[in-house]
């Protein structure tokens, strides 16, 4: 699949794979966008990139833009304070927090029609 031409564009590239990357993940495939994350690894650390199809790129920059990720993070490692730290790890478990409570939300809403085709069946 990758040996293609066409999967190459780079629509987000993370040095974690977290939260950050599977938000956008899924805002693109709620947007019927087929997406793909390719692991780079180099000397200076491993690289995350969601990527999508070059015919996608322009319909996948317009729908992470609608969906709020708009701003870039920033891949450089920061020294900080202790503060800082404890900042950081209460925004990543808030992210984790909300991705989860999507999930659980996309199971129970998704849960009656796969229940009923079952029984249908």
């Amino acid at each position: 699949m990758w040996d293609s031409a066409e999967w190459r564009a780079v629509v987000f590239v993370s040095d974690q794979r977290g939260a950050a990357l599977q938000r956008r993940e899924r805002c693109l495939k709620r947007a019927g966008i087929g997406t793909s994350i390719v692991i780079e690894r180099r000397p200076s650390g491993t690289y995350y990139k969601l990527c999508v199809r070059e015919d996608d790129v322009v319909d996948a920059h317009l729908a992470l833009q609608l969906g709020g990720f708009c701003r870039s993070q920033s891949l450089r490692r920061k020294s900080g304070t202790l503060a800082d730290a404890v900042r950081e790890l209460a925004q990543r478990a808030w992210d984790e927090g909300a991705l989860f409570l999507h999930r659980l939300l996309d199971f129970v809403r998704d849960t009656p029609g796969l229940l009923a085709l079952q029984r249908r069946d």
